[in-house]
């Protein structure tokens, strides 16, 4: 059986009727990614949680780990520039995040 309206095969869970309107979650009222628990069971758990501090705590890493590639058995250093200058926009990046994450927590 194909759905019209959306690219979704139908199941028991997921009947054809549920599939009204794509945009119908954001015009909830508990915000823009709010979930029903009536419409997605796995809500009720938590399965449609974010995990706000991981892409930082990621971030961070990840900018370790490209300074730490400095350390190591290196002939020549164009590949240092390439580290060094990937790793500080990464530095920038995560700094500028927080900033404007606690600008807009003060608001």
């Amino acid at each position: 059986m194909v759905c019209d309206d959306a690219a979704v095969a139908l199941t028991e869970q997921h009947p054809a009727e549920a599939h009204s309107d794509p945009g119908e979650h954001s015009a909830q009222a508990g915000g823009p990614y709010s979930v029903d628990p009536e419409r997605e069971p796995s809500a009720d758990w938590g399965w449609h949680g974010t995990f706000p501090r991981a892409g930082p705590v990621a971030g961070w890493l990840t900018a370790f780990a490209l300074f730490a590639m400095l350390i190591g058995n290196n002939g020549g250093h164009v590949g240092d520039v390439y580290l060094v200058s990937i790793g500080t926009l990464l530095v920038v990046m995560l700094i500028g995040s927080h900033l404007k994450a606690r600008k807009a927590k003060r608001r």
